[in-house]
């Protein structure tokens, strides 16, 4: 197979693997001193490449332009374009990492393409597979634990507005029941004065109807004798004028100021009971809005209290899958440990080639320790 037939075929790689077939090579030569670099170089290509990220191969030539940028233009596209040239590679609209890195190190691509890639591969194929179920279980007890932290502090904030909603349906409901008990004691103030003015009302108009009747009962008498006058003979005749003047000699004047006086009261009377009615009629209307705003208060307060409840049950089932997720974060950092002690294992049995890829799995672990607690072995970030 020729030098340029493996330059294809590791084209064809993801850029984490372009870049550690590339550590492997430069590993006997320059050791770790250019692999943080190339660590930094995957993440500048994943971030770039906008379609499949990390999980890309090359970056067409607007990127790749742009990589140049980030070098502060040290080099050219025009110059690694020359470069590929001599190697046989002819289309340019994207570029591989690992064309870029034998470029951009200056590397022999005959040296690079052969280079050895570790001898206990069965070894670093099982720090591999370690190290993906360690980022796997990692990544997603990390983000649960983030997930769980968010839903548990979520969980307690409408914990506590569903409490002070509560407290707040109390203080209304205890108002509002007190305005209705003094609606109600107004109510039967106002209908005990209603009942007074009528009965007041009543004795005047019975009193009035008396003097009435009084009255009623002289004019018929008067009308009477005034018709026998007319019609009887000489003997009756004589005698009702005798009893008419001794009836009109009477004293009305009695009988006409107390009806005159009761008739006053009268009218007074019946203002006195229109205006206790309508007072009644307030105090009851009044009574009955004051009772409906208690019900609602006590419907609230109960819904209020509801809600109390269920922020509380959901806060305390946050508070138990946050409580599990740290767990799980717990159980992750643990294999990060292990996955850590097996590379440095690893590293100490690799003889040069091979070095790189353990390097690279080192530096993944590094990376995950950032976001561990530094008491759980964590380092800063």
């Amino acid at each position: 197979m020729s030098d340029l037939e493996k330059l294809k075929q590791i084209n064809e790689m993801k850029f984490k693997d372009q870049a550690v077939w590339m550590l492997n090579a430069m590993w006997p030569k320059d050791g770790d001193s250019k692999a943080e670099e190339i660590w930094k170089f995957v993440a500048t290509f994943s971030e770039l490449e906008q379609e499949n990220h990390a999980e890309g191969k090359d970056l067409d030539e607007m990127n790749m332009h742009r990589v140049f940028e980030k070098l502060g233009n040290q080099l050219t596209m025009q110059e690694m374009r020359t470069h590929l040239r001599k190697i046989g590679v002819t289309q340019f609209k994207k570029i591989s990492m690992i064309n870029f890195l034998i470029f951009y190190y200056k590397y022999d691509t005959h040296e690079v393409v052969n280079a050895p890639q570790g001898a206990n591969g069965a070894e670093l194929e099982k720090a591999k597979k370690m190290l993906e179920e360690v980022t796997t279980l990692f990544n997603a007890a990390t983000e649960k634990a983030q997930t769980s932290k968010a839903a548990a502090a979520e969980s307690k904030k409408r914990a506590d507005e569903a409490k002070k909603t509560a407290e707040a349906c109390k203080e209304k409901q205890a108002t509002a029941t007190a305005a209705a008990e003094v609606a109600k004691k107004d109510e039967e103030v106002a209908t005990q004065r209603q009942s007074e003015a009528q009965a007041a009302e009543e004795e005047v108009t019975k009193a009035l109807n008396v003097v009435k009747s009084q009255e009623d009962a002289k004019n018929k008498k008067r009308a009477e004798l005034q018709k026998k006058i007319e019609t009887a003979g000489l003997v009756a005749k004589n005698a009702a004028i005798q009893e008419l003047a001794k009836l009109d000699n009477e004293d009305d004047l009695p009988m006409r100021r107390a009806k005159t006086t009761l008739e006053a009261a009268q009218r007074k009377a019946s203002k006195a009971l229109k205006i206790a009615t309508d007072a009644k009629d307030k105090a009851t209307e009044t009574a009955q809005k004051a009772e409906e705003a208690k019900q609602e208060a006590d419907k609230a307060k109960e819904q209020a209290d509801n809600a109390e409840q269920e922020a509380v049950e959901a806060e305390a089932l946050a508070v138990k899958a946050a409580e599990e997720a740290e767990s799980a974060v717990e159980e992750a950092n643990a294999k990060v440990a292990e996955a850590e002690a097996y590379l440095a294992e690893q590293q100490q049995k690799a003889t040069g080639a091979g070095q790189g890829a353990i390097w690279f799995m080192q530096r993944e672990v590094t990376e995950k320790k950032k976001f561990m607690p530094v008491r759980k072995g964590g380092i800063a970030k």
